[in-house]
């Protein structure tokens, strides 16, 4: 499962990249959130409450303007709930 997060996180890494028109505050938003679950994975004392309901809420500003940034999202607090984070 840590590898299908892996993958997933890496992917939304890259549509991040791709996207030149997301809000920069946005963007860095969800870098910031992407670095805080990489913590949470490499460091079992990283307070993770609530990390996958953040990153939804998150994307939620731009859901019908930027669709896969969405739907990449939604797919990693999916696995981070599979995963009890």
């Amino acid at each position: 499962m840590r590898h299908n997060l892996e993958e997933t996180l890496q992917q939304l890494h890259e549509l991040l990249t791709d996207t030149h028109d997301l809000d920069s505050s946005q963007r860095e938003k969800l870098r910031q959130m992407v670095e805080e679950i990489r913590e949470t994975l490499d460091d079992a004392d990283t307070d993770s409450a609530g990390l996958g309901t953040r990153l939804v809420n998150a994307a939620s500003q731009f859901e019908h303007s930027h669709p896969t940034i969405t739907n990449t999202i939604g797919r990693i607090a999916d696995i981070l709930a599979q995963m009890g984070i």
